[in-house]
């Protein structure tokens, strides 16, 4: 099992690193010595993040992808080889869709019943969610396979474990990436590659809806992203002799560190 210090000099790639959860690893994973390659639809914004980071002493670069699109995947690895050696040892699989991105947010926030959903959303969701993870570890993962030890850290939900009315799209999703994860945790156990999913375990401030909702009732508990890096530098340190094929939960982590105090963690 690698040690954090091992994070120094490592790259780690981070999908839809430009907002939320995404931009707050890769910032975590910038300060802790990773060479972060930011990748995200809107190229402003990870190039604002790649920035700060390196504003901040360390090493990252921006890329513009659309993960559901195997071409794009494809440039991505074959520039990993030539511009970084094939280097590749970190691999954040965060870019994804909410209940929120499908429908008439008045109407439905973050629930659409089924027999109203419509199969165009099911399909952007499952594309979104469980295609491009799938892609990045199909095309990236020979090079996480030949780094001689590497973690791959799929961002999964409580929807993960556990369905709920009116989320079937997305609770399908992330019920097919803790598949993937376990089935890839025993696959690449002799190429010593970790592969674990991670959730916040709670509701984390990400989007508009709630901001509206934090404003109307400052008592709701939302999370700020951050609440993620630590677990996530955890597990980035992780290969195949250490932590794989798990699920953990980001707040029942930090609560067994003692860290987990809202105080520390909330959004205001």
């Amino acid at each position: 099992m690698a040690s954090l210090s091992a994070l120094a000099g490592r790259v780690a790639v981070v999908t839809g690193a430009g907002r939320g959860i995404g931009r707050a690893i890769a910032l975590g994973l910038g300060e802790a010595g990773a060479e972060v390659v930011a990748i995200s639809r809107t190229l402003a914004e990870v190039e604002a993040v790649a920035s700060q980071i390196r504003a901040a002493g360390g090493a990252a670069t921006a890329r513009r992808a659309d993960l559901t699109d195997e071409n794009e995947v494809l440039r991505l690895a074959r520039w990993l080889e030539t511009e970084r050696g094939g280097r590749l040892h970190v691999l954040v699989n965060n870019a994804g869709l909410r209940m929120d991105h499908l429908g008439d947010e008045l109407q439905y926030p973050y629930r659409i019943p089924l027999l109203v959903l419509p199969i165009e959303a099911w399909d952007r969701m499952i594309r979104a969610n469980l295609r491009a993870p799938f892609l990045a570890c199909r095309l990236l993962g020979p090079l996480l396979c030949a780094a001689g030890g590497a973690s791959v850290i799929n961002i999964s939900a409580g929807a993960g474990i556990r369905g709920a009315a009116g989320r079937a799209p997305y609770a399908a999703s992330k019920f097919g990436l803790e598949g993937l994860t376990q089935s890839l945790a025993a696959e690449w156990r002799d190429a010593n590659v970790a592969v674990n999913t991670l959730e916040p375990g709670g509701s984390v401030l990400t989007d508009a809806v709630k901001q509206e909702l934090l404003g109307r009732d400052p008592a709701i508990r939302f999370a700020r992203p951050e609440v993620m890096v630590p677990a996530t530098l955890f597990l980035a340190t992780q290969d195949a002799s250490g932590v794989s094929g798990q699920h953990l939960n980001a707040l029942d982590w930090l609560r067994e560190r003692g860290l987990d105090s809202w105080e520390r963690w909330a959004a205001h």
